[in-house]
């Protein structure tokens, strides 16, 4: 086990150090704007937020709606939405309204209206067109520039055309540097305690050594985790990655583009009531913070963004009040094996979220755990290829 230990660790030892390092430096990205309470529109937090509900024609959730309060309580948005088709059609009209929404903004109910590719807000009280300053801002895309966002480039070798190939192959190493590690730790353990030295930790060799027997028993659970997330997401990202190669081949639609067919005024009514209705319960005693209702390819849906912690997105069939999933019949390639949803799980679990900020901080401690171990590995490799060297053993591989 130790020779296919050290055959791995000096193959894969500069990509995992490289991994780690850039992979911690996306953590303390995301634990800066965490900790001092970062606006919503801090490039780090919004990069956090990314993909959360769907690529950006399918998600309705935007930055200002997670200080936003919910909507109150009296709200008519039967008579709101009506009332918003009329303006945007007052406003617009050749052009067929492909989505109305009520959302809150500059302290008031709003109106949000798509009069074929336009987009408006109107204040519903006096009628008055709002700037476009106030439209819900869409997600930020590939090129966006963040602190977070630098790293994790870096982190998944993004420079590169296929880098997630690397990024996956670098987490299968270390996978195997875990298994034989251990296996390696268990076998002189073993040896130890038949003489009566039971004792986890134990001292021999220099600091280096003693510190990287120390780190990985102590941080074995943690890079473990680190792994496992960083191993699916990375043979997810491949998947996706032939997966679009394929579909481009074949000419097929990607998930991106405005997918909206035109709504007819007879629609908005019973499309508000079957959807409130259904949200009301599925989730109640939650308010409300945006409205929406679209055609979305051809299937008729309402959007509610709750007013609960997590700012919660509910997408439901506006005709039957079933709750609608990212890979409905009809729709468009996700390009992800895993799927949407599941994929942005993976992301959450591998940097520790899933968990709270316990989770974060786990995770940075095993991110810190897997750079000494990468480093003092590497360091200790040479160590030992000098000393064999000295008497006459040149081989790399021993």
């Amino acid at each position: 086990m130790l020779r296919w230990h050290r055959i791995c660790a000096t193959i894969s030892a500069v990509f995992l150090l490289w991994i780690g390092i850039m992979g911690t430096g996306a953590q303390l990205a995301d634990m800066r704007a965490l900790l001092t309470h970062a606006p919503e529109t801090d490039p780090d937090m919004l990069m956090m937020r990314q993909h959360i509900y769907g690529p950006p024609n399918y998600a309705v959730v935007s930055a200002p709606d997670y200080a936003a309060p919910a909507l109150p309580d009296n709200t008519d948005y039967a008579a709101g939405i009506a009332r918003a088709a009329e303006l945007g059609r007052a406003a617009g009209p050749d052009q067929p309204l492909r989505l109305v929404e009520l959302r809150g903004a500059d302290g008031k109910v709003v109106a949000h209206v798509q009069m074929g590719e336009r987009h408006m807000m109107f204040d519903l009280a006096s009628g008055a067109r709002l700037p476009d300053a106030l439209l819900p801002p869409q997600q930020p895309g590939p090129g966006f520039a963040s602190t977070r966002s630098t790293f994790k480039a870096l982190h998944r070798f993004q420079f590169m055309p296929w880098g997630v190939a690397i990024n996956a192959l670098a987490s299968i190493a270390l996978a195997i540097l875990i298994f034989t590690g251990l296996a390696h730790y268990l076998k002189l353990y073993r040896l130890r305690a038949k003489g009566g030295r039971t004792a986890p930790w134990w001292k021999g060799g220099d600091l280096w050594r003693q510190l990287h027997r120390w780190i990985a028993v102590s941080a074995s659970i943690l890079v473990i985790w680190l792994t496992v997330g960083g191993l699916a997401l990375s043979l997810d990202n491949v998947g996706s990655k032939i997966h679009q190669l394929l579909m481009t081949a074949k000419g097929s639609r990607a998930f991106d583009g405005d997918l909206s067919s035109p709504i007819s005024d007879t629609e908005l009514s019973p499309m508000t009531r079957t959807t409130l209705t259904t949200f009301h319960q599925r989730e109640p005693g939650v308010g409300i913070k945006v409205l929406r209702l679209r055609y979305f390819v051809g299937y008729p849906q309402g959007v509610v963004v709750g007013a609960d912690a997590q700012t919660t997105q509910h997408v439901y069939n506006a005709r039957s009040g079933a709750v609608m999933q990212m890979w409905e019949p009809g729709y468009p390639d996700l390009n992800f094996p895993s799927g949407w949803e599941l994929h942005q799980a993976l992301k959450r679990f591998h940097r520790g979220d899933m968990f709270g900020l316990t989770g974060r901080w786990l995770v940075l401690l095993g991110g810190f755990s897997l750079i000494y171990l990468s480093l003092s590995g590497a360091i200790m490799y040479v160590q030992l290829l000098r000393r064999r060297r000295k008497s006459g053993r040149s081989e790399l591989i021993w």
